[in-house]
């Protein structure tokens, strides 16, 4: 810690770093947290999830107001209730309280390059989620794609999301798309095995304008070109007046590589992919089912 300046500004990344195997924030963690938040620090989650996929553990945590969402492509401040903000991006929202979040940044993607992406993960037999508004868009065979890929994995970092209405499902997503290409912020595609969505990649980085990335070996990731996690924490930092060198990113995954580069401190757990702990300037060494967040927090001395 002795070279490192007290972060003000943490962002966390969720599936394998906030988040354990099963979706839950430990005791340890959610104290941390609330310690450091009343030393003054903003601490929010930055994930590749949209709004409506920010888990409730999460959104009740201590001091939580800020989230960076569809990796990078949308900073919201949820205001002083974020559970009845994220509430307002389900496809049931009329069954909750809500309110209004405000969307700080929002950077949807070219909507020429919405339709050549959204044709070319057409090719592929994957479980494709949209991303558009802090909602989350797919049809039925997408849904029962994701229902045959949680019952058979095994070891994956990834926490399982509940259907319980952060799902909006539609008949027909080349129909959807026909009329909202415009305002996509994210795709997000899974593929039956590792090796598929190895072997796909390459057409997509080929992709003009198109930044694409991993949160998982077998998923492949899309937004706008310059639109990253990274992108988004600076600007949210600007905006609250506080300098890189004060901002700390945690992660695990190569989704989270470009926060990890721009922030004044990387922290990435144990559980992390051998590269991505290459641009630590601190690796965990408890992983995300143990305590990894927390012993990150007490080392940068919060």
């Amino acid at each position: 810690m002795s070279n490192l300046i007290h972060p003000r500004l943490i962002a966390l990344d969720l599936d394998g770093t906030l988040l354990d195997r099963q979706g839950a924030v430990t005791s340890r963690t959610r104290q941390a947290i609330a310690d450091a938040v009343a030393q003054g620090v903003v601490v929010l989650p930055a994930t590749g999830r949209p709004l409506s996929n920010l888990p409730p553990v999460v959104a009740q945590l201590p001091g939580i107001r800020y989230a960076i969402t569809s990796n990078g492509a949308a900073v919201w401040d949820l205001g002083a209730d974020p559970m009845s903000a994220v509430y307002s991006r389900y496809w049931n929202a009329a069954e909750h309280r809500t309110t209004e979040p405000t969307a700080l940044i929002a950077r949807p993607m070219p909507v020429e390059l919405a339709r050549e992406a959204f044709a070319l993960y057409m090719e592929y037999p994957g479980a494709l989620s949209v991303f558009c508004d802090g909602r989350t868009y797919r049809d039925r065979v997408g849904m029962a794609r994701f229902g045959v890929r949680y019952a058979r994995r095994t070891g994956s970092t990834e926490a399982r999301q509940p259907n319980d209405g952060r799902f909006t499902v539609v008949n027909d997503l080349s129909e959807w798309m026909s009329r909202h290409a415009h305002e996509v912020e994210k795709f997000c595609m899974f593929f039956d095995t590792p090796e598929e969505a190895q072997a796909a990649l390459p057409r997509f980085y080929a992709l003009e304008g198109a930044e694409v990335v991993q949160g998982a070996p077998d998923n492949i990731e899309l937004t706008a070109k310059g639109v990253d996690k990274g992108a988004a924490l600076l600007a949210l930092a600007d905006r609250l007046g506080i300098p890189r060198e004060a901002t700390a990113a945690f992660g695990d995954s190569e989704n989270d590589r470009a926060m990890l580069e721009k922030a004044g401190i990387a922290a990435v757990m144990a559980n992390g992919m051998p590269q991505i702990k290459a641009l630590a300037d601190l690796v965990s060494t408890g992983d995300c089912d143990h305590d990894g967040v927390a012993e990150l927090f007490e080392r940068l001395g919060l």
